[in-house]
């Protein structure tokens, strides 16, 4: 009884202190007085809040329109919805900063006009997804909806009278709220999963609930459904990051996700500070936003997964850049980015960020070689980025990735000179284009995108890792064998993957080396493919660029041309040439930008080489063209790749000038090959030989091992030995 009595008089002082801190998500009080008094002195900051009020100064002078909902993504009525909640937070935000009663009567006015449409609505008619919203084609849509006009609801909370406040909540937040949270067992389901949609069902409902009061929403919202903490906002915490901060679903949804996971986090941290949220886990949220930052290229987040183009100029990041420099100020190593953002978020945030970067001297962010765990526990294989220069290689050997996983262990991506150079296809999606699928995944996104053929890795018997299956996938991860980013002139990550195909293991090493023998960083690429019977293997490398030469004579296809195969994406690939070669190696060159690039590669009789590109069977024309360069090895039960990856010389088209156009790898041959490592020497054509022993078991950074090759001993610590061979 008395802890019954406890608990109803803390729900009565939670309702009472958060019903008198209007506003209090986003802005608080304090905040607005600030952001009041800094006007003008912070001109990057005067422009994000400009630019929110051109938003809500035309809102203001144009009518007020909340359309029944009839289109998909892309579609009049979704643009328009999304629109109204751009508006909607734009004037309550601008309500806050200058008082003008015009912004907060637009913000009322719209609310009881969606009060009123509201409860007639039955689900979505464009039924495209297994949760549709009502006023959006899918629940995620409403959850956002949701996040950025209860932040308008709160600002201008104290202007709207008793009555109409009663009538917005009881027609409006209380079913949308009810709505996401349990309309339906999907939607139940969606809001106690582990997904980043369920971040975003958790944000929407939890933070309409601080704004009316209502413990029993926040507290569904932190811990789930049952309020057991089995499911919720904090469990999400410890299940979708590893503990270095990487999310599992990939980098693309880790930008989308860390929105609501930051904005949240904010509102929580405003309304019970004593929660300690950015303290939690160890500061995951603050691991979260760096390592999401990592995993950019020139500004743009790499692609893994299913993913588009996006920076981290965008309007997520910048909101997570802001709020995670406010809640931990010490650390200012994020200022160089928010610097290059150029933008704020308009809250007590980003005035925190940009007094700081007026206030400071910052200095570029430092985008370094980095190795992430993946799993809830960091024991789900990770991620490999090397860095050197101008050069970046991602080594993927994670967990699947939950529904935006794609089929591709052990694969690899390589940016260098500020561009793509190997590239990972991501999604086949034309976000909100109602043109093309409604804006959605196309299903090209499961024929090609999602297919291990699709990516730099190894398929077998053209059939794609797990036989494309999301549950068994889902039960497997790839590991990190070992790793060492400590020695910029030479980074090595090495993982295996075991479970792809039955009775096939997959053992991949890669290496980034700087050295005075080649102009830019090199990458050798030992993958070793062990199976207990004859397989046909296909290895592409996707590359942008154009075919400069090639070292091995080639059939063309150039009257007719035929897909590669029928399924599991080879039937999206027309087979554009093959070659062959009685050499001990090839090499492939192909110019991108102004510079060269060559693979060079080991290769026996068996080997073909393929040229492909991506188009076949696309009746909507929904695929980029872009090619590859494939290995096939055939009749083959354990077989190791060895390739050599080399940015080299100059193209100059305004100069008019070629500048070493040719590889300066000569030769490449495997020493040694068993169990216990693999023995590589490759050589240039100035006369330098290198050789790199990888370990392929009994990883120790301290194990003494000794190696026998063409009679001598070599004698080495650890799991990789890198030199330069001289007479």
């Amino acid at each position: 009884m008395k802890l019954q009595i406890l608990i109803f008089l803390l729900a009565i002082a939670f309702s009472t202190s958060n019903a008198t801190q209007h506003p209090g998500l986003f802005l608080t009080p304090n905040g607005v007085k600030e952001i009041r008094k800094s006007m003008g002195k912070y001109p990057a900051f005067d422009k994000s809040v400009d630019e929110l009020k051109r938003i809500a100064d035309q809102a203001i002078e144009s009518e007020i329109t909340v359309p029944i909902p009839k289109d998909g993504g892309g579609g009049y009525t979704h643009e328009k919805h999304k629109n109204n909640y751009y508006e909607m937070n734009a004037c309550g935000t601008l309500y806050q900063l200058t008082g003008r009663k015009v912004y907060a009567q637009f913000v009322r006015d719209m609310l009881l006009k969606y009060a009123g449409m509201y409860p007639t609505l039955g689900l979505h008619p464009a039924v495209k997804s297994e949760t549709p919203g009502k006023i959006f084609w899918q629940t995620l849509n409403e959850s956002v909806w949701l996040v950025h006009t209860a932040n308008a609801y709160d600002c201008v909370y104290n202007f709207i009278s008793e009555s109409d406040r009663k009538i917005i909540e009881k027609n409006l937040f209380y079913p949308i709220a009810e709505f996401i949270s349990n309309g339906n067992p999907a939607n139940n389901a969606v809001f106690n999963k582990m997904h980043n949609h369920g971040t975003w069902a958790t944000t929407a409902v939890g933070m309409i609930g601080y704004v009316m009061g209502d413990k029993n929403l926040v507290d569904m919202a932190l811990y789930g459904s049952k309020k057991d903490g089995k499911t919720g906002f904090i469990r999400q915490l410890d299940v979708l990051f590893s503990p270095d901060g990487y999310f599992t679903e990939g980098p693309y949804y880790q930008r989308y996700a860390i929105w609501p996971f930051m904005t949240f986090a904010q509102v929580i941290q405003n309304q019970q500070p004593e929660l300690k949220i950015f303290n939690y886990r160890d500061g995951i949220l603050f691991k979260a936003v760096n390592t999401l930052v990592q995993c950019a290229y020139n500004g743009e987040i790499v692609y893994l997964n299913d993913a588009l183009t996006k920076t981290y100029k965008t309007q997520e990041i910048v909101y997570a850049v802001d709020i995670a420099f406010k809640n931990n100020p010490t650390d200012l190593s994020l200022l160089g980015i928010a610097r290059q953002q150029e933008t704020f978020f308009v809250s007590d945030a980003g005035l925190a960020t940009a007094k700081a970067l007026k206030k400071n001297k910052i200095k570029a962010y430092d985008f370094k070689s980095i190795l992430v765990r993946d799993g809830e526990n960091g024991d789900k294989g990770g991620i490999a980025f090397l860095r050197n220069n101008s050069s970046l290689l991602t080594f993927k050997a994670t967990s699947h990735g939950l529904s935006h996983g794609h089929y591709d262990k052990l694969s690899l991506s390589f940016f260098d000179n500020g561009n793509q150079i190997l590239t990972d296809y991501g999604a086949a999606r034309f976000l909100n284009i109602e043109p093309k699928y409604g804006g959605h995944y196309t299903k090209e996104n499961y024929t090609w995108a999602m297919q291990s053929i699709a990516h730099n890795t190894v398929t077998v018997n053209e059939t794609s890792h797990f036989d494309s299956k999301i549950k068994v996938s889902s039960d497997f991860n790839s590991e990190i064998q070992y790793s060492d980013i400590s020695n910029k002139n030479m980074q090595i990550v090495s993982g295996i993957e075991s479970n792809a195909y039955p009775g096939v293991k997959m053992q991949r090493t890669s290496v980034m080396i700087e050295h005075e023998a080649f102009e830019y960083p090199i990458i050798v690429d030992i993958f070793k493919v062990m199976a207990d019977k004859m397989q046909t293997l296909d290895f592409p490398f996707y590359y942008r660029g154009q075919l400069v030469s090639t070292t091995f004579e080639t059939t063309n296809n150039v009257a007719e041309l035929k897909p590669l195969g029928t399924v599991n994406g080879y039937q999206h690939l027309w087979l554009e040439a093959t070659g062959k070669t009685e050499k001990p190696n090839a090499c492939f060159t192909f110019v991108n930008a102004n510079r060269f690039y060559s693979i060079s590669t080991l290769c026996n009789p068996n080997t073909q080489f393929l040229l492909t590109r991506l188009g076949a069977n696309d009746p909507n024309f929904n695929l980029r063209p872009e090619a590859a360069f494939m290995l096939r090895q055939t009749n083959a039960d354990n077989h190791t790749f060895v390739s050599i990856i080399e940015p080299h010389g100059l193209y100059d088209l305004s100069r008019e000038v070629t500048v070493n156009f040719q590889s300066n790898i000569a030769n490449i041959e495997v020493l040694k090959e068993n169990q216990d490592l693999t023995a590589v020497k490759f050589e240039t054509k100035k006369g330098k030989s290198f050789l790199l022993i990888s370990a392929n078991k009994d990883f120790s950074t301290t194990l003494q091992r000794n190696v026998e090759i063409n009679g001598k001993i070599i004698s080495f610590t650890g799991n990789y030995l890198f030199k330069e061979i001289t007479n």
